[in-house]
């Protein structure tokens, strides 16, 4: 037989192998094809490029998926049918089970550790840092620059009572989280630093309401970080506000303020999101000289705060934008694509607690859309029961003890 024979054998003998050897990676293409940012990077590189594609003109992160957003659409108008009035009024989101078609195969829990990913570097040079105003400025990126890490276009589960999720940065950083309330849903946290040299504790009340064509995020609770020479600051997170759910453009931002508090050297720090905002009125006949995802902000002596005078008080001027850079006085101190996150690893042993036990979870990481449905209303159930239990022991306690 000639070469010429021979050769389209060997063609398709590797194109056979190849086929086979891809047979267990098809599951997963087609996950990332769905959800491209859950990539498992170190760096987040599938996020952050996914991220700067879709930054819109006037501010904010874009879905620009036009066959996704035409799919969640659908699903959106469903649950609006299914709850009606009080929906639109601003129901709050919490307390309604949405379709499993709106959510990535990961839990709240997870996204909460990885929003984390700045730890290693920020926090380390915080804890190194001699001057309390670079500590701040270094304390502030660590929180500023993990924001773009939770703008994904679909939503996490949402964690069971009592689940739990544990991981670890390659310094050393151990992180737990754990589901401690189910209505209010709250989340809370530890990230436990390298020696012990800080640790960043707290829980998250989160809250989401419909409000026409958007869904506005409030992100309340408590977040503290101390160090181990004593220093503590506390500050509290910005709102999120997602437009365009039923129609127009899909856009992504934050809103608000955060104010950072170190009252052992007497400093503050104060980071307006959106600064130059026109209100609703004067929007309707002009636009904002600076995208919406802009911010500006300063650093003061908390005793001065009564002044209200920004500028006449301030140690150092703040100014950046969440889905870019932050800088003090000019001077970058992060920029997206040069100061890069870790992404956090999952402990490699955990309790049955763990998120990554949940079979709703493991059903929509398959592309399984029905088994995962059945999945999240059997785990929904199962925690209503367990709530039922949980109220039932402690009124006993009560009338024990009475």
């Amino acid at each position: 037989m000639s070469n010429k024979e021979k050769s389209p054998n060997k063609k398709t003998k590797k194109s056979t192998k190849k086929k086979e050897l891809n047979e267990k990676q098809i599951v997963r293409r087609k996950l990332l094809k769905i959800y491209p940012y859950l990539k498992r990077d170190k760096s987040f590189s599938a996020l952050r490029k996914f991220l700067k594609s879709r930054i819109h003109k006037s501010g904010g992160v874009q879905l620009l998926n036009s066959k996704e957003v035409k799919q969640q659409r659908v699903w959106c108008w469903e649950v609006v049918k299914q709850v009606g009035k009080d929906f639109l009024e601003g129901k709050d989101l919490t307390r309604i089970a949405l379709p499993v078609r709106l959510f990535e195969p990961r839990s709240f829990l997870e996204r909460l550790a990885e929003g984390f990913a700045y730890s290693p570097l920020y926090l380390e040079q915080a804890y190194k840092a001699t001057d309390p105003v670079e500590r701040m400025k270094n304390v502030v990126c660590f929180m500023f620059a993990g924001l773009h890490l939770s703008i994904t276009n679909s939503k996490p589960f949402n964690p069971i009572l009592g689940e739990t999720y544990q991981c670890y940065f390659q310094n050393g950083t151990q992180v737990f989280c754990e589901q401690t309330s189910h209505h209010p849903p709250v989340s809370a946290f530890q990230l436990i630093g390298p020696n012990d040299n800080y640790t960043y504790h707290g829980y998250g009340n989160w809250a989401a309401s419909f409000r026409g064509n958007s869904v506005n995020v409030s992100q309340k609770g408590k977040y503290e970080l101390d160090f181990s020479d004593g220093t503590k600051y506390i500050w509290d997170n910005p709102n999120v506000r997602i437009n365009g759910i039923l129609i127009k453009d899909r856009i992504t931002n934050y809103q608000g303020m955060i104010k950072f508090t170190d009252k052992k050297n007497d400093l503050g720090c104060v980071i307006f999101f959106d600064p130059d905002a026109l209100g609703f009125f004067k929007s309707l006949i002009f636009s904002s000289s600076t995208p919406k995802h802009c911010v500006k902000g300063y650093i003061y002596n908390l005793s001065k705060e009564k002044q209200k005078n920004w500028e006449d008080i301030s140690l150092s001027n703040i100014t950046g934008a969440w889905v870019d850079h932050l800088t003090f006085d000019e001077k970058v101190y992060w920029q997206i694509d040069t100061n890069l996150p870790e992404r956090p690893h999952p402990s490699k042993t955990y309790i049955p607690s763990d998120s990554r036990y949940r079979k709703d979870r493991k059903a929509l990481a398959k592309i399984e859309w029905d088994q995962a449905a059945k999945m999240k209303v059997e785990g929904e159930e199962k925690q209503r029961y367990d709530r039922k239990l949980r109220v039932q022991v402690i009124k006993d306690m009560k009338k024990n003890n009475n």
